[in-house]
């Protein structure tokens, strides 16, 4: 959390803007709604993409359970999948 709070520092304060403080605060809320959504994208990324990848590979080891009995490094793995999806 101290990464967001010093990076929304960084960008309100190398705000040179002049003004009303009215105009003044519309605009370094608009400059930082935009470097927020650059900042979102690079620390997240797609969210959904992930997600979706993840219960692929869920997926994929809980039919191979099915099938097979799963080694303990493949069970380890989908336990960790489950806890992290879930």
């Amino acid at each position: 959390m101290d990464d967001f709070s010093d990076f929304v520092k960084a960008v309100w304060d190398d705000c040179n803007i002049s003004g009303s403080s009215n105009f003044v605060l519309a605009k370094k809320l608009n400059l930082l709604k935009s470097k927020l959504k650059v900042w979102n994208r690079n620390v997240f990324g797609h969210l959904d993409t992930k997600l979706g990848d993840l219960v692929k590979k869920v997926k994929v080891l809980d039919a191979k359970e099915q099938l097979q009995s799963l080694s303990q490094a493949l069970s380890q793995r989908l336990w960790k999948l489950r806890k992290r999806f879930l």
